[in-house]
């Protein structure tokens, strides 16, 4: 207020305004920066908020064989990968490829075949390669029961003679039936037609080089 006059300045007002308003256009740009995410907050505990991937290790005596099942593609329907590679893992088929340089490189799911009591129900088939040029080894995996299946090789079937069709490229199978050995062997071509696998429904008797060797030959010098 003025001493002379008694009256308070022109500006008294609009200075008087002007000062109420400071606080709230701070806390409007406040607001603001909190809804554009230009405020960053230190987080208490980041790894809270990651999910490392889930890793799985196939383990037998001094062995030991990471798995990331996340890496691992599922095709066709759903499925829980990690779970069907667990209950895999259990069995020596599994380990078998593993221990001689196979990878889990698929996850597929299929309808059951048209003998199954519930046709609706659907079945999964783990595939595993030793490399891009090796053929593939399947072993179904019952999700539902938790155990697994038949194991098969993709490869075309070839018997030889007059009327088996063309020779097939790379590999064949055929089934042999003797005293010692009922089953498939897998045929390797680019390396003179040598044993790469022999296998039945159940179990992998032998794998090139080294698995099962011992059993591989005394059945080859039984005849």
């Amino acid at each position: 207020m003025d001493r002379n006059t008694g009256r308070r300045p022109p500006c008294f007002g609009l200075c008087y305004r002007q000062t109420q308003a400071i606080p709230l256009l701070s806390l409007v740009l406040l607001l603001l920066a909190f809804g554009a995410g230009c405020i960053d907050f230190p987080e208490t505990n980041a790894t809270e908020k990651t999910t490392s991937p889930p890793v799985l290790h196939y383990e037998r005596e001094d062995v030991s064989i990471p798995i990331n099942t996340s890496e691992i593609p599922v095709r066709g329907f759903d499925a829980n990968a990690t779970e069907v590679i667990e209950i895999l893992l259990a069995d020596r088929r599994a380990g078998a490829l593993l221990e001689d340089g196979w990878k889990i490189t698929s996850v597929r799911t299929n309808f059951e075949r048209f003998y199954s009591v519930d046709p609706a129900r659907t079945y999964v088939d783990v595939e595993f390669r030793r490399d891009e040029q090796s053929p593939s080894f399947f072993i179904e995996v019952d999700e539902r029961e938790g155990h697994t299946g038949r194991g098969f090789c993709n490869v075309p079937f070839w018997k030889g003679g007059p009327y088996a069709g063309p020779y097939p490229e790379d590999y064949h199978q055929n089934w042999t039936s003797t005293k010692q050995f009922s089953g498939y062997y897998v045929f390797d071509h680019h390396h003179n037609e040598r044993v790469m696998m022999a296998y039945n429904e159940t179990t992998i008797f032998y794998l090139y080089p080294s698995y099962g060797r011992e059993w591989y030959e005394s059945v080859a010098a039984s005849g």
